[in-house]
This record gives structure tokens, C-alpha cells and sequence, in this order.
């Protein structure tokens, strides 16, 4: 487990470009600007681990599901990844977002965006 600051994950998250939720990335990123020296946690579990929870999650919670965007690009990069991932949450607001980062954390691979709280 490592902590980083929320300023570093806001970094990270403003060069993360998915076409289908940019919108909802830079609103996250300008929310977070006001926590930037809070500090979360990032766990490094194994990649299928999170895409049993996560796949859980998408096939038992509506709530779950219908609140989020980003669910496609998620799976797709935890089904494609033999190892570890980085898995932090961040929220702002009524933004808040589950993130996969690499083991180096410097690359988001993937975001789950809860559009209201």
C-alpha cells in the first residue's frame, strides 16, 4: 500500500483522455484541485481479484452500475492484465471516482466516475 497526494492522482487523471468521459474527467480533475495536499491510499491487488469484485458489483447493484460511466474501459483493462493494479478512490463534491493506475503510478489506466453523490 502506498499514499500519494490527491494533487498527484488529479495529475494523473488530467492526462487520462478517454473520449467518452472526458467531460466527466476534467470536471473531477478542477474538483479535486481544492483537496490537492489530502493524501489516499493505493493497493496494489491482483488485477482478476478486482474484475471478480468489480464484475460483482456491475451484476448485483443497479445503483452501482447506472451511477458510474467508464465501466467498458475498466473491465477491458482488468481482463487484459496478467498482474497487479493500482486501485485508489478519490472524491470531490458530488464527483468521486475508483481508479486503476499502473504499478508504477504513473499512468491512469482506467476510471469509474460516479456523476452525483
Amino acid at each position: 500500500m502506498k499514499q500519494v497526494t490527491v494533487g498527484s492522482i488529479a495529475k494523473l487523471l488530467s492526462a487520462f483522455r478517454p473520449t467518452a468521459l472526458v467531460e466527466d474527467v476534467d470536471r473531477l480533475v478542477a474538483s479535486l484541485a481544492s483537496n490537492s495536499d489530502s493524501v489516499v491510499e493505493v493497493t496494489f491487488p491482483p488485477a482478476k481479484e478486482v474484475l471478480d469484485i468489480y464484475r460483482y458489483r456491475y451484476d448485483s447493484l443497479d445503483e452501482d452500475r447506472e451511477s458510474r460511466v467508464g465501466w467498458e474501459t475498466f473491465f477491458a483493462v482488468l481482463e487484459d492484465s496478467d498482474g497487479r493494479v493500482g486501485l485508489l478512490s478519490v472524491r470531490a463534491g458530488e464527483l468521486g471516482a475508483i481508479v486503476l493506475v499502473n504499478e508504477s503510478m504513473e499512468l491512469v489506466l482506467a476510471a469509474l466516475i460516479r456523476r452525483s453523490a
